[in-house]
């Protein structure tokens, strides 16, 4: 392994849980954080790392974000036509569900958006890779 190329990313709970333990450990040398509150825990004084702050358009919790967010010295990227479980499994299940009527078009947009999963999909993994290559190298 080489330890001047370590990145963290999590989504959600797991993004919040990402940049708090890259602010503190220093092996971490990028941060990508998806769609999590920043507002749990004291202040991130001290957090030195690159940090891409990833967010979808259609999230119910986007003013908490943009709050807990504000201040942070951070790469922000928005997802259009995407909601929260768009950067899951959700993103490409939710779409067939809703082809096959078991999820509804109301249901499909409250999980993960009207976008097409593969470009959903396809963006997140972009913007993610470039983020790491760019600050990993």
């Amino acid at each position: 392994m080489d330890s001047r190329r370590i990145g963290l990313y999590g989504h959600s709970a797991g993004g919040t849980a990402a940049v708090y333990a890259a602010r503190d450990d220093r092996r971490v040398g990028a941060v990508a954080n998806l769609e999590g509150y920043l507002d749990l825990h004291p202040a991130l004084a001290g957090l030195n790392q690159p940090l891409l702050l990833f967010r979808t358009d259609g999230f119910d919790g986007a003013a908490r974000i943009e709050s807990s967010w504000a201040g942070l010295p951070g790469h922000r990227v928005l997802l259009p036509d995407a909601n929260h479980w768009a950067f899951t499994d959700y993103g490409s299940l939710v779409p067939r569900l809703q082809t096959s009527g078991l999820v509804t078009a109301t249901a499909r947009t409250a999980l993960v958006g009207t976008g097409d999963p593969a470009v959903t999909l396809a963006e997140v993994r972009r913007r993610v890779g470039t983020f790491f290559a760019r600050h990993l190298s």
